[in-house]
C-alpha cells in the first residue's frame, strides 16, 4: 500500500510497519466452553491526550469480529488516576471470567505492581503496541519495530543534515514519558545513529539533554511537550531555534510546534513525528511539521486478532513481518 501524503515539507510515511510477535513461557490454554473464557477484554488509553487510541479500539473491535470473537472494551486516561483505573479494569475482568485479554497499559508498571498477571497464570494476555516490560506472564507482543522507528526518524534529519551542505546543525531531542515502556525504545533507536553526529560537533545540543532521562517528557499530552520544548528553548537566543527537533511522536512535535510560536518562531526547525495523527497532517500541510510515521494501525489490529484467535483455538501462531515503504 502506498499512501500520498500532502506535506509542503518532505513526509515520510511507514506503510506496513514491522509486526512482531514474541511467544511466552506458557502455551496452555483452556477450552471448556465458558462464554466469559472465550471472550477478549481490551484495555486502550482513552483519546483524550492521543487521538489514534479510538482509532485503535475501533480496529481492534473490527479485527475481533472477522474472527468471530466477542469482546468487552475499557479505556482510560493517560493520567496518574488513569492508571489506577486500569488496574481496577483489569481486575474486573479478571475476577469476571475472562481469560483472553489485551493490554495497551497506560503505565505499565502499575500493572506490574499489582500483581495480577502473576496471579492469574491462566489468563492470556496479549500487549497491544506497548511493551510491559519485566513481566513473563505476557504471551506475546503485537508491536510496530519501535526501535526502527527512532532509527528512521533519526536517518531522516541526518539525511537532512548531509543534504543541507552545512557544516553542523543544531538538534534538540523530545521524547516520551518514562510509562509508555517504547519511549526508552524510541530514543534508543534514534541516538544510536545520532550519537557519532553529536560526539563529532555536526549535530549540536545547545541544551545539552541529550541522556534518556533528561529528554523525556512528564506525558504524551500536548501541554507538557510544549513545556519540554519550552526548556530547550532557555538554551537559545531570543528569536533564536535549533534547526532540527527530533520528536519522538506528533504530539511532541504540536508541543514543540506550539513553543516555538509561543517564542515567535515563525521559521519552523525540520521536525519528526509518528502516528500520522490529523492534527499532524494539518501541520505538515501548512509546512510546519516536516515528517510523520504511518505505522498501519489496522495491520497492528489484524495482528493482534490473529494472535488472539491462535490463543482461543489453541493453533500454532507465526511471527509475520511486513517492510517498511516511503513516500
Amino acid at each position: 500500500m502506498q499512501n500520498r501524503f500532502f506535506g509542503m515539507l518532505a513526509t515520510i510515511m511507514m506503510c506496513g510497519a514491522v509486526m512482531t510477535g514474541l511467544t511466552a513461557c506458557s502455551n496452555e490454554d483452556n477450552n471448556d466452553g465458558n462464554v466469559k473464557e472465550k471472550q477478549v477484554a481490551l484495555f486502550l488509553p482513552d483519546n483524550s491526550r492521543i487521538d489514534r487510541w479510538g482509532t485503535d479500539l475501533k480496529n481492534l473491535e473490527d479485527a475481533m469480529t472477522t474472527y468471530g470473537i466477542k469482546t468487552v472494551s475499557y479505556v482510560a486516561p493517560e493520567t496518574a488516576d488513569g492508571a489506577a483505573l486500569q488496574v481496577e479494569q483489569l481486575k474486573k475482568a479478571i475476577n469476571d471470567g475472562v481469560k483472553y485479554i489485551v493490554l495497551t497499559t497506560v503505565d505499565y508498571k502499575k500493572i506490574n505492581e499489582s500483581g495480577l498477571l502473576e496471579q492469574h497464570p491462566d489468563v492470556k494476555v496479549v500487549c497491544h503496541d506497548r511493551f510491559i516490560f519485566d513481566n513473563p506472564r505476557i504471551a506475546f507482543f503485537s508491536s510496530t519495530n519501535t526501535k526502527e522507528i527512532g532509527r528512521t526518524q533519526a536517518q531522516f534529519l541526518i539525511d537532512q543534515f548531509q543534504a543541507s551542505g552545512k557544516d553542523a546543525m543544531t538538534l534538540e531531542i523530545l521524547q516520551g514519558p518514562a510509562f509508555d515502556g517504547n519511549s526508552q525504545d524510541y530514543y534508543d533507536g534514534a541516538i544510536e545513529l545520532l550519537q557519532k553526529y553529536i560526539d563529532d560537533g555536526k549535530l549540536v545540543v545547545k541544551s545539552g539533554k541529550t541522556a534518556f532521562n533528561d529528554v523525556m517528557a512528564d506525558s504524551w499530552d500536548v501541554e507538557d511537550c510544549k513545556k519540554a520544548m519550552e526548556d530547550r528553548l532557555k538554551s537559545y537566543a531570543e528569536g533564536e531555534r535549533p534547526d532540527m527537533v527530533l520528536a519522538a511522536a506528533d504530539n511532541a512535535a504540536q508541543g514543540a510546534i506550539a513553543a516555538l510560536e509561543g517564542a515567535g518562531i515563525t521559521n519552523m526547525p525540520i521536525i519528526t513525528g509518528q502516528d500520522n495523527s490529523p492534527a499532524s497532517q494539518a501541520l505538515i500541510k501548512s509546512g510546519k511539521q516536516t515528517m510523520t510515521i504511518d505505522k498501519n494501525l489496522k495491520d497492528m489490529a489484524n495482528n493482534t486478532a490473529m494472535i488472539v484467535n491462535g490463543l482461543i483455538t489453541n493453533k500454532p501462531i507465526t511471527s509475520r513481518k511486513t517492510t517498511f515503504s516511503f513516500s
